[in-house]
């Protein structure tokens, strides 16, 4: 047999292996995309380190976890949160497939059992999942030397893989000694995995963790068509409550025989008390809606997690930390109540709708009064590490970036999903009035002058800034403001709490109560006199941070789908 035929056979054998075991394990009878098949046979191949970038629910998990079952040894996979984790290890458990995680919330009893099991002759286990605070544990190093020593390591899959980088918007300083982790495992093939990466993110990721040149590249264009974006602003909303309870039944639909909706919603709050707030008036308008957010005891959370996935209760009011791993087809609507940190976060968290590809609606409820106090909490964090440590950090600028782009995506008239797409570095999509801007432009923009009116006429007030400051993007200092570390917003990744995904809320109020108490002082003060007011058309465009925006309840209330 010659060696083109015996290729040719063995490719063939290769394919069949594939399907069958996608079938018989997986339970599918096709991939869900001719990207997400030649990603998984990428992997199976196994000559080549992989990346990997697919929207939220596009499959991403399946290109790691079917060449897993396939290979002779085991797979290390490192994620970010224990709570992702048992997700998946759960999942994988139902589907027969023998996976566990190692970390340190883990009982001693447990532990024991699966180091047994990975030094016995024959391991059983085919998925090992690990943060990667354990990955460069100590305690940990005997273990991965014994399956480097024994040829046991298939393969080794970095998930989320933007938290390597300092400008991807969840940057976590753990993950950049995984490049140390992969330099390691020169002969392992190893494959990163994320859903939001923009150009230099994906630079930044291949460079961290060495990846193998050439590298098999896997990459969609983040539009997806059957999610409508639109912003509501608040200031203008008579109700934004009441606006907000027809947004989630117009997106539901009509209820089952049985009474309850075809599918769920997610309602996203930046704090606790938010989150408790809109559930309740939710509930009091007729929707059935239940927090969700780490002040809540575990089993309290576990409970309402259940009843959402149950549709019970079809909306959750929760904190952005709600989400990650959660894997639910019939989303019919993400909604924001305050404005996201960052536009890869947001783009993150709004795809969470509609993975079954059925229409559903993402809704930002934008108020520049939210956007001014998450400022002030971005750079006070910035500016506190940066007096720490000194020194201007890439994660710094990203953070700024992150969230200047996603006022630019709240504030600016133009399609919704053409500025996601330029964000990420995509082509300019067929939006087909998927958006507000492109459904009904002429609503969007009157909504935005009359935000500006209110600005005009003295409804919003605007605070000053600092004395002698030049104003860069929405009046940030860049000088003052561009060092420190970032970090803000997240808890360690091996810990089992979302509470560090969430604003304090004592301590907000204290921070923005001193802040603002800080600002009329100086106004009453010889002070005033060394402040340099911005602009009229700085302040109507920018707008630094400000004190309490009064809404407007005689604006008009648009449908914009």
């Amino acid at each position: 047999m010659s060696a083109q035929s015996s290729s040719s056979s063995s490719s063939t054998s290769s394919k069949c292996r594939v399907l069958s075991t996608l079938k018989k394990v997986f339970g599918f009878s096709t991939f869900r995309s001719d990207l997400q098949e030649n990603a998984t046979r990428a992997v199976v191949k196994g000559d080549q380190d992989v990346f990997v970038c697919m929207p939220t629910g596009a499959g991403k998990s399946l290109c790691y976890q079917l060449p897993a079952v396939l290979a002779a040894g085991i797979t290390i996979v490192i994620s970010p949160l224990i709570a992702l984790i048992q997700d998946q290890v759960d999942h994988l458990i139902s589907l027969k497939i023998k996976a566990c995680s190692l970390n340190s919330k883990l009982p001693s009893a447990e532990r024991k059992n699966i180091l047994q099991d990975l030094e016995s002759e024959n391991p059983k286990i085919k998925l090992l999942y690990i943060t990667p605070e354990m990955a460069a544990a100590s305690s940990f190093q005997p273990t991965l030397n014994m399956l480097l020593s024994r040829g046991l390591l298939s393969y080794l899959i970095i998930d989320e893989a933007h938290c390597v980088s300092e400008w991807g918007h969840d940057f976590r300083p753990d993950y950049q000694r995984l490049g140390t982790l992969r330099s390691r495992l020169p002969q392992t093939p190893c494959v990163a995995l994320t859903a939001t990466a923009t150009k230099q993110v994906q630079d930044n990721i291949i460079a961290s963790l060495t990846l193998r040149q050439p590298i098999a590249m896997f990459k969609t264009p983040c539009f997806r068509v059957n999610l409508f974006y639109d912003i509501q602003m608040k200031e203008l909303l008579g109700d934004p409550y009441g606006n907000l309870k027809d947004f989630c039944l117009k997106a539901l639909g009509e209820k089952k025989p049985s009474g309850g909706f075809q599918g769920c919603g997610i309602v996203y709050c930046r704090t606790r008390e938010s989150c408790e707030e809109v559930a309740t008036q939710l509930s009091k308008r007729g929707v059935s809606s239940k927090a969700y957010h780490a002040g809540l005891k575990a089993s309290d959370r576990a409970s309402i997690q259940n009843e959402w996935m149950d549709e019970a209760v079809p909306v959750i009011v929760a904190t952005i930390s709600f989400g990650m791993g959660v894997d639910k087809a019939n989303v019919r609507f993400v909604a924001h109540w305050n404005i996201a940190k960052s536009m890869a976060g947001y783009y993150q968290e709004s795809g969470r709708a509609g993975r079954d590809g059925k229409q559903s609606f993402c809704r930002l409820y934008y108020s520049r009064t939210d956007r001014d106090q998450v400022s002030f909490l971005i750079k006070k964090e910035i500016t506190q590490s940066q007096a720490k440590r000194g020194g201007v950090k890439a994660s710094d600028k990203a953070s700024m970036a992150g969230f200047e782009a996603m006022v630019n995506f709240c504030e600016e008239l133009g399609c919704r999903h053409a500025a996601i797409a330029s964000y990420f570095g995509d082509e300019r999509p067929l939006c087909n009035k998927s958006c507000d801007c492109c459904k009904n432009p002429r609503a969007v923009k009157q909504q935005i002058e009359h935000l500006q009116g209110l600005l005009l006429n003295g409804r919003s007030r605007t605070c000053i800034q600092q004395p002698g400051a030049a104003p860069g993007p929405f009046g940030y200092d860049k000088d003052l403001y561009e060092g420190g570390r970032k970090g803000y917003g997240f808890a360690r990744c091996d810990e089992d709490s979302d509470e560090g995904n969430e604003d304090s809320s004592d301590n907000r109020k204290r921070e923005w109560n001193s802040f603002y108490q800080k600002q009329m002082n100086l106004r009453k003060s010889k002070e005033l006199e060394e402040f340099i007011l911005p602009s009229r058309s700085t302040l109507i465009k920018y707008s630094p941070l400000c004190a309490r925006t009064k809404s407007c309840s005689g604006a008009p209330q648009t449908s914009l789908y």
